[in-house]
C-alpha cells in the first residue's frame, strides 16, 4: 500500500514550463522519503513533468489519469 502524501500541488492550467518549476522547488523543500502528489494537466504535464522528475533523481511511483488530460502523479523524494 502507498503512503499518503506528505504535499499536494494543484497545478492545473499553468502552462509551460511552470508545473515543472513549482513541483521541482516543492520537491526541494521536503525531506528524502517524503511523498508528493501532483495534480497537471496538459502537454506539460505528459512530457515535462515525468521527465523533471527523474532528471532530479527522484521516484516517480505512479501516474494516473484523471479525466480529460488531467494527470495525478505520486512522486517520492530522493
Amino acid at each position: 500500500m502507498m503512503e499518503k502524501a506528505s504535499a499536494v500541488l494543484d497545478l492545473r492550467g499553468e502552462l509551460c514550463p511552470y508545473p515543472a518549476l513549482y513541483a521541482g522547488a516543492r520537491l526541494k523543500r521536503m525531506t528524502s522519503g517524503e511523498i508528493l502528489e501532483v495534480v497537471a494537466d496538459g502537454l506539460c504535464a505528459m512530457e515535462g513533468l515525468p521527465d523533471a522528475i527523474s532528471q532530479a533523481g527522484h521516484k516517480l511511483l505512479k501516474v494516473e489519469t484523471l479525466a480529460n488530460g488531467i494527470y495525478r502523479y505520486t512522486i517520492e523524494v530522493a
